[in-house]
């Protein structure tokens, strides 16, 4: 009979801390029911097309971006209003490369909406862009984005 001695210590009790999703971005994210990698989505052979950017612009005003507690609350209108409040987004803004395009997808409220390239989006709309280069990526083809490993 073996003695508690004997027994490895049991691991401490870590919960998860919970974090504040703004309901917009629940109302209009994909809800893909895996992680998503990127160099799988820049693999996919989509073509790029020309898209009237106006068309994308109500994305500004949705949270996608955490503030640094991990809730997911700041809009690009936010980033866009006070860069220096969010340096981070800034440098990501003006550091990113333009002449890739974009990838979008509907929603299920059939908007169109960034899987890849929002901060690309930004940049584009603040040098005044009309149009912008999107890759149309299909919803039969999103789960060959799926990350094989989530702690990658």
């Amino acid at each position: 009979m073996q003695n508690n001695h004997d027994r490895p210590p049991e691991a401490p009790q870590i919960r998860a801390k919970d974090i504040f999703v703004d309901p917009r971005h629940v109302e209009h994210s994909f809800d893909l029911p895996f992680w998503r990698d990127d160099r799988k989505l820049w693999a996919l052979k989509i073509p790029a097309e020309d898209m009237d950017i106006d068309d994308l612009r109500w994305i500004l005003d949705v949270p996608f971006w955490e503030d640094t507690e991990g809730n997911i609350v700041i809009t690009p209108s936010d980033v866009i209003r006070d860069m220096d409040r969010f340096p981070d987004h800034r440098d990501r803004i003006l550091r990113c490369d333009t002449s890739h395009p974009i990838d979008i997808m509907k929603n299920r409220k059939g908007e169109w909406l960034t899987l890849d390239g929002l901060h690309r989006l930004v940049k584009q709309i603040l040098e005044g862009k009309k149009t912008i280069r999107v890759r149309k990526i299909p919803p039969e083809m999103v789960h060959l984005t799926a990350k094989d490993d989530i702690d990658t």
